[in-house]
């Protein structure tokens, strides 16, 4: 049996791997916010500059590089996340915004506001079709989800509209059909 002194050293032990880890985490939290704060500092800057210019395209593209690195060391970041999609739709690459939300969305399948991000962006590309859906499984989270409710009354009339621009831009022919001859 061992005895009170051979068992102190080792909680001790443990007692100091479990604070150091713990430090670590927290530093490694406050590294990975700080970051994100300064990816968010850079996007800041380019938001109102011409969507043309090379220093905002400069801006984004570390903004992007910051994010890109902090999910690298934490691949579970869903604030990085949310904040890459916002770069990628600054930048208009709605195909990388839709893959970082797709990504987001496996990590984290039961929040509403991801599917609601993913519906922004299908909706910025034109992909209506696919953006009413991800606004009714943010509803099937949450139906309360007011931002969701009013974005899909949105994107429908904006199908509505679509969809009679079509028709008035395919008048029926008056004369019938033609003859076969």
């Amino acid at each position: 049996m061992k005895s009170i002194f051979e068992v102190i050293p080792q909680f001790v032990f443990v007692m100091v791997l479990t604070v150091a880890s713990t430090a670590t985490a927290s530093t490694d939290q406050n590294t990975e916010a700080a970051r994100i704060m300064e990816a968010m500092k850079l996007f800041a800057q380019a938001t109102p500059m011409d969507p043309f210019d090379t220093e905002r395209a400069e801006l984004l593209s570390q903004s992007e590089s910051i994010l890109l690195d902090v999910i690298a060391n934490n691949p579970a970041s869903l604030d990085a996340h949310r904040k890459l999609m916002g770069v990628y739709l600054q930048m208009r690459d709605y195909r990388k915004g839709i893959q970082t939300m797709q990504h987001a969305i496996s990590l984290s399948p039961e929040d509403p506001k991801l599917f609601i991000a993913l519906a922004i962006l299908y909706d910025h590309q034109g992909a209506y079709e696919y953006a009413i859906p991800m606004l009714d499984e943010a509803l099937a989270l949450d139906p309360n989800q007011q931002l969701a409710q009013e974005y899909k009354a949105s994107i429908q009339q904006k199908i509505e509209m679509e969809n009679f621009a079509m028709e008035s831009s395919n008048p029926t022919d008056e004369m019938g059909e033609p003859d076969s001859k």
